[in-house]
Formats: C-alpha cells, sequence, structure tokens
C-alpha cells in the first residue's frame, strides 16, 4: 500500500533558537521563503498528509500563526515547543493526538532546519514505515572517521555499517509516542525517533536519503542550501511547440523581478508608504499617484518578473492615475500580472529612510503589501534601513528597492 492510500500525520520541529547561526536560522529567506516554509510546504504536500502539528518556541506562536500559508492553515496545529528538541516532539504528537489521528496513523516527524528534503524522500519514509515498524532516511559515511581527545586523534573509527541518520523519521503515532515516554521513564534522551524506537525493540528500516537533505547548522550551510534549493524551485517548463531538446530554453517556471524608486519629501504634505498613512510625519512624498515609493517599488518588481514594463507602462503620469491611491495601482498591477499567465509567490521590500522608523509598523506593512498581491503574509518581508544622513534617503526623500518573484500559472 502507498502513502497515497492511506491518512498520515507530521511533525515539524521547528522550536530550536539556531545559537550556532547567532541568530534563529528559521526565519532566513532563501530565495523569499523561510527556511521553516520550505519543510512545511514539503510536508504538506506528501500525499495523504492529514494534519501537521508544527511546534515553534513559546513566545513565537502568533508569529508562526501570521505566516502560515492560507490554503493550508486548517491542516496545521501550532503548539509550543520545550527546551530540548524530544520534548518539542512529544508536544507536537500530544497535538496530533488532540486533533484526532489515530494511533496506527503514520507520522512523519522532520526538523524544519532541513529544507531541502523533497517530497519524495519523506514518501519513501512513509512507504517505509509499515506493519508496525518504524523508518528513517541515511546516507553513506565517506570521510575517515577519527576520535580524538584534548585536539590529538586517539582512535580510528571503523565506519563498516555505519550511516548518517536524516529526517525525516516515521512510525505510527501510538508506538512514538510509547518510545518516548520509555526514554523519558528510563531517564535518557534520546538525539532522534530511531534511536527510542529502538531502544523499545521496534525495528528500524533504512531508506536511502539524499546528500542534499542538508541540516542547516553553521552560516556556511546557508549559501550551499541556496544552491540546492533554487535549483529545485526552477524547473524548466516542457519545451514550446515547435522546439526540440536542441531549440530555445524554455522559459522558467518561476522568475524574479527588481523594482527600485524613490520620491522627494515635501513639508505639508501627508505621507503614505507601504501602504499605509503616517499622520504624525511632517512631510509626504511627491510624485506620481501618492507618492508611495515602496509600493511603486513592488509594482515595478512584479511587472518586471512577469516581462510587462515598468509602472509608467501601464500607468503614465499624465493620466487619471497621478491622484490615484498607490494600493489601487499595485492591484491593477497584479491583475495584469495574473492576465500575462503569471502569479505572485513572494515580495522582499527595503525602504531607505530617515524617518518615519519602519520597524514599529513592519508586520502591518508587510500584513497590507500581501492582502493587496493576494499572497500569504509570510511570503512578504518588509525591513528598513538608513543611510546615518547620507545621500537621498538621508535627508531630501525616500527611496524603496523590492524582488518579487512569480510563478508561472498553472
Amino acid at each position: 500500500m502507498t502513502s497515497a492510500a492511506r491518512p498520515l500525520a507530521g511533525v515539524l520541529v521547528a522550536a530550536g533558537r539556531g545559537r550556532r547561526m547567532g541568530s534563529n536560522k528559521l526565519w532566513l529567506e532563501p530565495l523569499g521563503r523561510a527556511i521553516w516554509r520550505w519543510s512545511l510546504d514539503a510536508l504538506l504536500a506528501v500525499p495523504g498528509m492529514e494534519v501537521v502539528a508544527l511546534v515553534v518556541p513559546a513566545d513565537g506562536l502568533e508569529r508562526y500563526r501570521a505566516a502560515l500559508p492560507s490554503n493550508a492553515a486548517q491542516r496545521c496545529r501550532l503548539v509550543a515547543g520545550g527546551e530540548a528538541r524530544v520534548d518539542s516532539v512529544r508536544a507536537g504528537l500530544e497535538a496530533l493526538v488532540d486533533a484526532g489521528v489515530g494511533a496506527a496513523t503514520v507520522v512523519l516527524v522532520h526538523d524544519a532546519a532541513r529544507p531541502a528534503a523533497s517530497v519524495a524522500l519523506m514518501e519513501r519514509v512513509a512507504r517505509a514505515a509499515v506493519d508496525g515498524d518504524a523508518a528513517i532516511p541515511v546516507v553513506p559515511v565517506n570521510d575517515t572517521l577519527k576520535r580524538a581527545r584534548e585536539g590529538r586523534v586517539i582512535d580510528t573509527v571503523d565506519r563498516t555499517d555505519v550511516v548518517a541518520a536524516q529526517t525525516p523519521q516515521a512510525a505510527g503515532l501510538g508506538i512514538l509516542r510509547a518510545a518516548l515516554e520509555g526514554a523519558r521513564w528510563q531517564g535518557w534522551e534520546p538525539t532522534d525517533e530511531a534511536g527510542a524506537l529502538s531502544a523499545l525493540g521496534i525495528t528500524v528500516r533504512t531508506v536511502e536519503g539524499d546528500p542534499a537533505n542538508r541540516k542547516l547548522t553553521e552560516p556556511a550551510d546557508a549559501e550551499l542550501l541556496r544552491g540546492i534549493l533554487r535549483n529545485r524551485m526552477a524547473p524548466l517548463d516542457e519545451p514550446m511547440p515547435g522546439t526540440d531538446d536542441r531549440g530555445p530554453a524554455a522559459p522558467r517556471s518561476v522568475r524574479a523581478g527588481v523594482g527600485v524608486d524613490a520620491h522627494r519629501l515635501e513639508a505639508g504634505r501627508p505621507l503614505r508608504l507601504g501602504g499605509l498613512p503616517f499622520p504624525d510625519e511632517p512631510r509626504g512624498l511627491v510624485g506620481h499617484s501618492d507618492g508611495d515609493a515602496a509600493l511603486h517599488a513592488v509594482i515595478d518588481a512584479l511587472l518586471g518578473a512577469a516581462g510587462l514594463g515598468d509602472v509608467g507602462t501601464i500607468f503614465p503620469a499624465d493620466d487619471a492615475s497621478r491622484d490615484a491611491d498607490s494600493g489601487e495601482l499595485l492591484h491593477v498591477a497584479v491583475e495584469q500580472v495574473r492576465a500575462a499567465g503569471w502569479k505572485p509567490r513572494s515580495v522582499d521590500l527595503a525602504i531607505g529612510a530617515e524617518r518615519p522608523s519602519i520597524g514599529p509598523r513592519r508586520d502591518e506593512m508587510a500584513a497590507r503589501v500581501a492582502g493587496l498581491v493576494g499572497i500569504p503574509v509570510g511570503d512578504v518581508s518588509v525591513r528598513g534601513t538608513t543611510t546615518d544622513g547620507l545621500g537621498f534617503p538621508g535627508h531630501e526623500g525616500i527611496a524603496a528597492w523590492a524582488v518579487a518573484l512569480v510563478e508561472r500559472a498553472r
């Protein structure tokens, strides 16, 4: 029986703090999508996946909730994790029980810090966890292993039968709960599910892992994963009619666009930025429509990604749109992008200004942009920067830069 023919559940462990990275690594955004979202999206795409418990830091519940993909929020259960990984897994399993998941349902437990785990790998693991057994993906250890102490090699480790374990790891919900509870009563802390299951006498099957399924641990891992994810997110479409494999390259199914805009500040004008009013600011932006440089940059980025020109192409400065709300212009631009066969996927927006301060209203601005573009708020990143009073964004005006991803509509 394949995984598509039976229900599955998942636990995504995202409660770590990323101490070795110096910040919460799971909110890094390679290619416009947070690390944890890559992992969640893969889990949700596994055939038969009915519900995923997303285990996050207790103080991050609302941030994660706001960033859940809107089309999958009903399939996700957010729960606060614990200090140790095993505590977080236990919390995720309890959330599945509360959601009505049966004891025999196979559960995939995955570390959110492994964003390159493919759906195919997850399906392989799920299929192997049958008849009360468990399953894990493994890769061979190719390096010679040494045991060292106090800066000196003291022994060579025989690597015969040695493999490196990855996630997701899978077993029935009831078996997993029993294994982790058994470890707790015995007073030890398993580093992964396979350790607890083996101690309980459960057969843990191995399936072929994926060398690309790396864990984000050190800063150097981030660039390697970026390259892996870039290759996976932009497959080529089928060749266009009239071409063969020697002909012109087909357009990519995911494209990026860059938008830049800047406007001068003028006293006595109302300031709108990122679709929000700033009534306490003494100066506003002079320019096309309401002068919202941030939304204009987003418009240019989306139009550029879809090959439709820039904001001036669709909204000439001498037409009726010169006094329009830039939010309305963005809405029209998104409709143009969709009419051309593309749909927005993510937006990354940076604003250069001495004032107003973007930080206090960053989340509100991200939500406004997400609503206008029609994508989940978690797929929008907004940040502000200053120039210490130097240059145009330092005192004369405000500048904005945006990067947008669009994908071909199917």
